[in-house]
């Protein structure tokens, strides 16, 4: 069998092409994509920033007991993983193009999270035992500021009682 003949044949060279197309769809699969990156992610409620921020802020030399009120203005936003199958159909109007997804679940029943975005902070209430010492009060609102990314002016110190 001669190879330069099948290349210039007509009929060859459709032979060709079909196994190639054929070898592509055979290495994508069964049409069937699966969204999912391996993010890791990090489930944090804002419960959970509340009692953590309270607890780095008492350790701070004076500060004493410290309660902390986060007001959030955006609420969180979780992205999950979808399972997506899309499919060509040809028809005499011309191609119809049909999609389906659904979401992808872990063993446990559990929607696979592939982002999680923490609510946005809009202000901090900060009760602390020493905020009346402008210096303690001062590191409170430091520290406030670069775990939450707000601005000086959306935290208040109050002298707990």
């Amino acid at each position: 069998m001669d190879i330069n003949k099948i290349i210039t044949d007509k009929k060859g060279l459709a032979v060709i092409a079909l196994f190639f197309i054929a070898g592509i769809m055979l290495i994508m699969g069964t049409g069937t994509e699966i969204n999912k990156t391996n993010v890791k992610t990090e489930s944090v409620s804002t419960d959970r920033l509340n009692k953590e921020l309270e607890s780095i802020l008492s350790k701070v030399e004076g500060a004493g007991n410290v309660k902390v009120l986060i007001n959030y203005k955006q609420s969180g936003e979780k992205i999950l993983a979808y399972d997506m199958e899309s499919s060509i159909n040809e028809k005499e109007g011309g191609k119809e193009n049909n999609t389906r997804s659904e979401v992808v679940y872990d063993g446990d029943k559990m929607p696979v999270i592939l982002k999680e975005y923490m609510p946005k902070a809009e202000g901090v209430i900060i009760a602390a035992q020493g905020a009346d010492n402008e210096n303690v009060k001062n590191q409170l609102i430091a520290g406030t500021m670069a775990l939450l990314g707000i601005d000086e002016h959306k935290i208040e110190v109050l002298k707990m009682k």
